[in-house]
């Protein structure tokens, strides 16, 4: 059987939004930590809705980047990367595949177009998003 990229992100964010519902916050160190949830170029993030605005709690390329708001996000090319996720968080599947965007990748300094898994999930009232992409090019 051929390997699937995109069965593999989804098998991975959903394996992480299990986690986050289950443990909340206490999940983190295991998506900062090489292995199944960062390997190569692929990643888990996680972000949580507070009020309006939207805060990246777990961000293991880069972890200057956590805890930081993301509310408005956008790419090179302006697109809304933020309204962009949470449009598929806050749909009524609440998961889904998002459109290409420009990221840089890690230790890269260019940005590539890459696609993203999201699913949001509850823990303790408060609502997270989870979410692993890949790179197209």
């Amino acid at each position: 059987m051929a390997y699937n990229i995109q069965e593999e992100i989804e098998s991975l964010v959903r394996e992480a939004a299990f986690f986050v519902h289950a443990q909340g916050e206490d999940a983190f160190p295991l998506f900062r930590t090489e292995g199944r949830f960062l390997y190569k170029d692929i990643y888990v993030f996680v972000w949580v809705v507070r009020g309006n605005r939207i805060i990246r709690l777990v961000f293991p390329p880069d972890n200057m980047g956590e805890d930081i708001e993301i509310t408005d996000m956008t790419d090179s090319n302006g697109i809304n990367i933020t309204e962009m996720i949470m449009k598929i968080a806050n749909s009524r599947k609440g998961e889904g595949w998002s459109e290409p965007y420009q990221w840089k990748k890690p230790r890269e300094n260019i940005a590539s177009e890459k696609i993203s898994f999201v699913k949001s999930v509850i823990n303790k009232g408060r609502m997270y998003v989870v979410g692993a992409g890949y790179y197209l090019t």
